[in-house]
């Protein structure tokens, strides 16, 4: 009995170890394909992470780029707009407190990529100066082909008696009643 007792042990023992030794197999399988397949996760997720920053990044630098068309695009004039480049000029003037009129705009017939713009202003000679140098520096591409400038003076006569009392000995006297600068502007600008 002792002996079938031991043959049982060992009989149920063997059992014992080959259905944990199958167990564990089993277990050691199922970890290794969930740790394959969390690998396999990890790594499109990385890649995924990746793309992500790319089109981040991407779309950083479109609105750069958008910017920059922008920046680029305010110095010309726009051909189908030409009226706004008008208002500018003319704005320009009136934030200057000096008069800006403007003459002609034609596209040049040789370039097409280029508009002749003839303009005058009028007003003292610091704020004429002024405006013109307002106009070299503006945003928009503008090359100054000539610039004339020249002071007009407004005289107003005024009768004085020579001799007072006399009705008849009078002198016509100039009086200086205005002194303004008028500059006339001729100027290439860039245009779309």
């Amino acid at each position: 009995m002792k002996n079938n007792n031991t043959n049982l042990i060992l009989v149920i023992s063997v059992v014992s170890l080959l259905a944990f030794s199958f167990a564990f197999g089993y277990l050691l399988n199922v970890i290794k394909n969930k740790n394959n397949h969390i690998s396999a996760v990890s790594i499109t997720l990385e890649k995924k992470i990746v793309e992500k920053n790319n089109l981040t990044a991407l779309e950083k630098k479109m609105t750069e780029l958008v910017d920059t068309q922008k920046k680029i695009s305010s110095y010309f004039v726009d051909t189908t707009n030409i009226e706004k480049f008008v208002e500018y000029l003319e704005s320009m003037g009136l934030n200057n407190g000096t008069e800006v009129s403007v003459k002609s705009v034609e596209v040049e017939k040789g370039d097409k990529t280029k508009m002749l713009v003839n303009l005058r202003i009028k007003g003292n000679f610091a704020k004429t100066s002024k405006t013109i140098a307002i106009l070299e520096n503006s945003p928009y591409n503008i090359v100054i082909n000539y610039l004339y400038l020249n002071k007009e003076v407004t005289v107003q006569n005024d009768v004085v008696d020579i001799i007072p009392g006399a009705k008849t000995k009078t002198k016509v006297v100039p009086i200086v009643r205005e002194s303004l600068w008028q500059a006339d502007v001729s100027f290439n600008v860039l245009n779309l």
